[in-house]
């Protein structure tokens, strides 16, 4: 099963990248093939200017996979402004895959905030959701440790899920 990443949080200290990397390595534990893809490392601009060559990338990326995990941090209780220009310029051929969501938020009232992803992905591309999503908030963290038990068996729950559904859907 191949798998993307994307981690779409631009921020230095980005909670929601730490969230993609343990997924990561749960997944690469199970057997699977990643490829983790950080937004900090993509120069972007919106659609109508052009794609980027690390745009490019990324649209390849997307359409070689077989499944997609975004990671996201929560901005004005929706996606930030990132995930939603690399949407709009690298998801064209991501039709019908199976994706999952990590996000992580500053508190913990944000949990409905996936649901604009979720939305964007299945209307727009027909896409299909693990309904399990990771949910952290600030508390889960210290610095760039996830500290939280709780946190830590969603992560490997929602890994062995999607390992198992991505499996039976490739």
């Amino acid at each position: 099963m191949k798998t993307l990443i994307l981690s779409s949080s631009l921020s230095e200290s980005s909670r929601s990248y730490l969230l993609c990397k343990s997924v990561k390595e749960e997944l690469i534990a199970k057997g699977n093939n990643i490829t983790i893809v950080d937004a900090r490392n993509i120069p972007m601009q919106p659609i109508h200017r052009g794609r980027t060559p690390e745009m490019e990338t990324l649209a390849r990326q997307v359409e070689e996979a077989d499944n997609i995990i975004i990671g996201m941090g929560v901005h004005c209780y929706s996606v930030n402004d990132s995930l939603k220009i690399l949407l709009d310029a690298c998801f064209g051929k991501a039709t019908g895959k199976f994706f999952g969501i990590l996000c992580a938020a500053g508190g913990e009232r944000s949990y409905l905030s996936t649901m604009h992803l979720t939305q964007i992905c299945m209307n727009e591309w027909r896409m299909m959701q693990l309904p399990r999503i990771v949910y952290a908030s600030r508390k889960d963290f210290n610095e760039d440790i996830i500290i939280s038990p709780e946190l830590i068996e969603r992560i490997a729950l929602f890994s062995e899920e999607f390992h198992t559904i991505g499996n039976k859907l490739s």
